[in-house]
């Protein structure tokens, strides 16, 4: 069963890296947060973009890490990750081996991308970057999520398309979506990744605006999230009292007194 709490042995670099493989994306097909609350945000995104729900098609990507190989020969994902106290106000940076990862897919989907295929690409970033990952930090998720984490990584690059839909209003912003990655135009994917990332699509994304620091619209969507259900619960409880109390004025007699205070 895959593991969303805290592992002490994933905490930590488990070794020197020697490789960046490249960026890895992950659609969790048996992820209810994703269902319920990351895909239709996407979904909006891509709807902007052209990108319509197909039957049959790859669902989207809703993760995304650095796929690395140690100096000893492993293979392991540096990633964010979400899910306990931990992880969300702490530090969310795991080091996952690369098999463990997979476990996660659950019916959906993971594919790694070489780095040369991203725009923002050039010769020496590769190099600067794995010298980042072999002393890079981890951050809260509160404070940085899945996409924010791999810009970071990479000297603050942007690799993730600003919000399709916030930009067709005329407001550059991060919108933090995995499955909005600024690829090259003539990135030569293989068949299985080009149709997971839908990339005859998505290459026509337009190049970021904002900084890598700025203010990630999905982050406060998560931040904004554990405060939604008592807000929702208590606007059902106050209705359901209103409700109740309306009812029982209409059916049954009571005094004055007990009208006002029951308004």
């Amino acid at each position: 069963m895959p593991r969303r709490e805290y592992v002490p042995e994933h905490a930590l670099r488990p070794g020197r890296v020697g490789r960046i493989r490249g960026i890895i994306f992950q659609s969790d097909g048996a992820s209810t947060v994703g269902r319920m609350f990351i895909r239709p945000f996407e979904a909006i995104d891509r709807w902007v973009v052209g990108v319509l729900p197909k039957r049959g098609a790859p669902s989207l990507a809703m993760h995304t890490g650095i796929h690395v190989e140690l100096e000893d020969g492993r293979d392991f994902i540096a990633e964010q990750l979400v899910g306990s106290f931990y992880l969300d106000f702490r530090n969310g940076l795991n080091w996952t081996p690369y098999e463990q990862f997979t476990q996660r897919d659950r019916g959906g989907w993971d594919v790694t991308v070489p780095l040369s295929h991203f725009r923002a690409f050039e010769e020496p970033l590769a190099s600067t970057t794995l010298d980042q990952l072999n002393r890079i930090e981890g951050h809260p998720f509160l404070g940085e999520d899945c996409t924010a984490f791999v810009e970071r990584a990479f000297g603050g690059r942007r690799l993730y398309a600003d919000s399709p839909l916030l930009r067709w209003l005329g407001i550059g912003v991060r919108v933090g979506d995995p499955a909005l990655p600024l690829l090259k135009p003539d990135a030569a994917l293989e068949q299985p990744a080009r149709d997971r990332l839908q990339f005859d699509t998505i290459k026509r994304l337009p190049d970021a605006l904002a900084d890598a620091d700025s203010p990630n619209v999905r982050l406060w969507l998560h931040r904004a999230l554990p405060l939604t259900i008592p807000i929702a619960s208590a606007f059902l409880v106050q209705r359901g009292w209103r409700t109740y109390s309306s009812g029982s004025r209409k059916s049954t007699p009571i005094s004055r007194t007990a009208r006002r205070f029951l308004r």
